[in-house]
């Protein structure tokens, strides 16, 4: 049985008292499970100090006590997974930095889109040779693995402008949903309410911020309408702080719901906001409401316009506050252009079903193996 070994910066917090719930861990365990169904032994590491948990029931997660990262890279932790694999026939590096300084001889990479294009990045590159230095450590992190595997087109135009010798680095294999989990129902919710929902990790890049602000406006505008923050925060505090805002209000609401429960949590929705800043792929959350037939508001970044042709299954904004509050009052007052767009965006989901992308990616690890 061949053996995998994936490295991650952190599926659980580095104490392990915290799972991290966001669109790449969620691909992680999807990938997990593809792995284990073709057969291979799969193994885990992330940062930590020395404790171990798993991914799913029987792969278990190991931990490395370096967490030093110079230049938004981590070369100890690199060296460290390089030397405690030995016995790997395969290593996975789950995000593309984590690929310096060395790699195993079959390896792969994943990029689940740009990281680099939000307004704070430069803060610990603060002169050009800093700069200069983390862009060579880039091009290594992509130049050394057999394969980079992408989930949009973004990062692969990026690269190959940057660095066009790259170009046969790439695979495309856009993220994916399961069609047959998330798919159209008999609402449950009634009340006579439209119910807007925001399933993402509450952050300002993902634009937890101008999401806020709609549903505060909207909801003094409109008596049947309903926001839904669903997702979790970085910390506690942060989530109890949301907590108390949305208490504040009738019509807005915070909780949590585990990836088993979003099926049945968005079929009572009638409206998906994606309105993505920066630092994104071809959101699963997005794939996820898509899937549902529900209309989506996103922000054209990252691999987002990989999945929303504007005006067909969703509209493509720049999210800003005001931009934000537009797109929805006018998905509002459209309810026959929502129901439209919405049965366009399931369609377009089917594209990328589960089936689809397992079956990519055993041709890229069959490639990369030799087999």
């Amino acid at each position: 049985m061949a053996k995998i070994s994936i490295l991650t910066t952190n599926h659980y917090s580095p104490e392990g008292n915290r799972i991290i719930y966001g669109g790449a861990e969620r691909y992680g365990v999807e990938f997990t499970k593809m792995l284990v169904e073709m057969g291979f032994d799969v193994e885990w590491w992330q940062i930590g100090t020395g404790w171990e948990s798993e991914i799913i029931p029987g792969v278990k997660l190991r931990t490395i006590p370096e967490s030093e990262a110079p230049l938004k890279t981590l070369p100890r932790l690199n060296q460290a997974f390089y030397e405690k694999t030995v016995d790997a026939d395969l290593a996975v590096y789950f995000v593309t930095f984590l690929a310096y300084p060395q790699v195993k001889e079959k390896s792969i990479s994943i990029s689940h889109g740009i990281f680099w294009d939000y307004p704070g990045f430069d803060t610990d590159l603060q002169t050009d040779t800093e700069r200069r230095e983390w862009l060579r450590r880039l091009y290594i992190a992509l130049n050394g693995p057999q394969k980079v595997v992408s989930v949009d087109t973004a990062t692969i135009q990026w690269a190959v402008s940057t660095w066009p010798g790259l170009f046969n680095k790439f695979e495309y294999i856009p993220n994916f949903v399961d069609t047959e989990k998330f798919k159209p129902g008999d609402k449950v919710l009634g009340n006579n309410k439209v119910r807007v929902a925001f399933p993402r990790r509450m952050t300002s890049v993902r634009g937890i911020n101008e999401a806020a602000y709609a549903a505060e406006v909207l909801t003094k505008k409109y008596k049947n309408v309903e926001f839904h923050f669903i997702g979790r925060a970085h910390s506690d505090e942060l989530e109890k702080q949301l907590t108390q805002w949305a208490n504040r209000s009738q019509n807005i609401y915070y909780y949590w719901k585990s990836p088993e429960d979003m099926p049945r949590v968005l079929v009572n929705m009638d409206i998906v906001l994606i309105p993505s800043k920066s630092t994104e792929g071809t959101a699963l959350s997005c794939l996820e409401a898509m899937a549902v037939g529900l209309p989506i508001i996103a922000g054209y970044v990252g691999g987002l316009s990989d999945l929303i042709i504007n005006g067909y299954n969703g509209l493509l904004i720049k999210p800003t506050p005001k931009n934000l509050v537009n797109a929805i009052d006018y998905l509002l007052k459209n309810p026959d252009l929502r129901q439209k767009i919405g049965r366009n965006a399931r369609e377009t989901a089917l594209a990328f079903d589960i089936t689809i992308w397992k079956k990519r990616w055993a041709e890229v690890i069959s490639e990369v193996l030799g087999k």
